[in-house]
């Protein structure tokens, strides 16, 4: 196998990997209505399972960045995946609201534990400084592809098994497809990505100590001014999973409208982290964002007000549609801004580690948000002022973003910090 071929592929594994390991803990983003129903719980309690996971995988990012700076990424990525496909077999015996916790909390740590960090150090460490953008956004692109890809079949075994008659079959027959598809990718890891490729740049030696690479990273600003924006960029992005909801409830739609509504979502994601990646490299990485926020701080406010006829389906697929984009193309690129701010490589895993531990706490809070907005207030008067919600949010984060734009201005010619 020639460099080049294993080198795409090597991306190609990264990708499935990426996205199949986090299909089961966010089953919620399309089949929503379906869980708590077949599960008998509330949107509300819903939102619970979400902040096991959320609170799991908090506790795990930054150990997380130790490990993926230590131990081989080959090992790390591919048993993160079987374990976590295994745990999606134990959905079929329909647990308890109680079990349901413990199952969450279990992908919250098989997911990100031994896994996050090193799949993120590895797309960097498979790009050059100067394309740093492309290729997060062609991992997000590409993570898209199997999202929609998979989301398409297992919206089409839902179908088959009768699912707006039958949630029951329905989310079975989902639930198989979620638990097969990080198995395999486990496997295409471990067989693709080679030894030596895994992990080139372990700390070793007494002065490459753990203490003393988080003191150096904790002194570097823009790692906190990045912690902040990817927060309320994540906080947004979790948002879109309501999308299914929405027209299921809001507007009256089936559930399988809601799966196919998800779907055409889930398809928008590849086309738009690939574009995001390779025009946030011509026009900077933070510019790029700064202008999807201010586009996200636009139209979910407009949803805030959306009508509620059937009349208005035009433009709910318009709204879905660019927000997605928007969502799709901030995260492609807000890990991107690692190489616009010069945080060394050696430090890659660390800061990843402390990064995602503040900038992941929505999957710990929003849901719940989420969940007692729809709950409280029936009907689309929910989803609205949910909407309205998320329009503060991306107001947020183009604030943090244009003072990490001021903070690398003023620091244009400072040299990376030394190790």
């Amino acid at each position: 196998m020639t460099d080049s071929i294993r080198r795409w592929l090597t991306m190609g594994c990264l990708m499935l990997a990426g996205e199949s390991i986090f299909l089961l803990p966010y089953m919620r983003k399309t089949f929503q209505t379906s869980i708590e129903e077949v599960f008998t719980i509330s949107s509300t309690e819903l939102g619970f399972l979400s902040s096991m996971f959320g609170i799991l995988a908090l506790a795990c990012y930054f150990p997380g960045g130790w490990l993926a700076d230590r131990f081989s990424i080959r090992t790390l990525l591919s048993t993160s995946l079987i374990a976590t496909g295994i745990g999606g077999f134990y959905i079929l015996t329909i647990p308890s609201f109680t079990q349901l916790l413990i199952l969450h909390a279990f992908w919250g740590i098989t997911s990100i534990l031994t896994f996050w960090a090193a799949l993120l150090k590895a797309t960097r460490l498979w790009g050059t400084p100067e394309t740093q953008g492309a290729s997060f956004g062609l991992l997000e692109g590409g993570r898209g592809v199997v999202a929609a890809l998979i989301v398409t079949i297992a919206t089409a075994a839902f179908a088959f098994s009768n699912g707006n008659a039958d949630p029951h079959a329905g989310l079975t027959s989902v639930a198989i497809v979620y638990s097969i598809t990080p198995i395999l990718a486990g496997l295409a890891v471990w067989l693709i990505l080679a030894r030596d490729e895994t992990n080139t740049t372990r700390p070793k030696g007494r002065t490459r100590d753990t203490a003393n690479l988080i003191k150096k990273t904790a002194k570097i600003p823009e790692v906190w001014l990045l912690s902040v924006i990817i927060f309320f960029a994540y906080f947004i992005y979790t948002g879109s999973y309501y999308f299914p909801a929405y027209v299921e409830r809001g507007l009256g739609e089936t559930k399988l409208f809601g799966a196919q509504l998800g779907v055409f979502r889930d398809w928008l994601r590849p086309a738009a982290a690939i574009a995001a990646g390779i025009v946030a490299d011509r026009i900077g990485i933070s510019r790029g964002i700064a202008i999807g926020f201010l586009v996200l701080i636009v139209l979910y406010g407009t949803l805030l007000f959306a009508p509620s006829n059937a009349n208005t389906y035009q433009f709910l697929f318009s709204q879905v549609a660019v927000i997605s984009i928007m969502v799709f193309a901030l995260r492609a690129i807000y890990f991107a801004l690692m190489e616009e701010c010069k945080i060394p490589i050696i430090l890659t895993g660390i800061t990843v580690g402390i990064v995602s531990t503040l900038a992941y706490t929505p999957d710990i809070f929003s849901h719940i948000i989420a969940g007692l907005f729809l709950d409280h207030f029936k009907g689309i008067d929910g989803f609205r002022y949910f909407f309205g919600l998320l329009s503060v949010m991306a107001a947020a984060g183009l604030a943090s973003t244009l003072a990490l734009r001021l903070k690398l201005g003023i620091l244009e010619t400072k040299k990376a910090p030394s190790i």
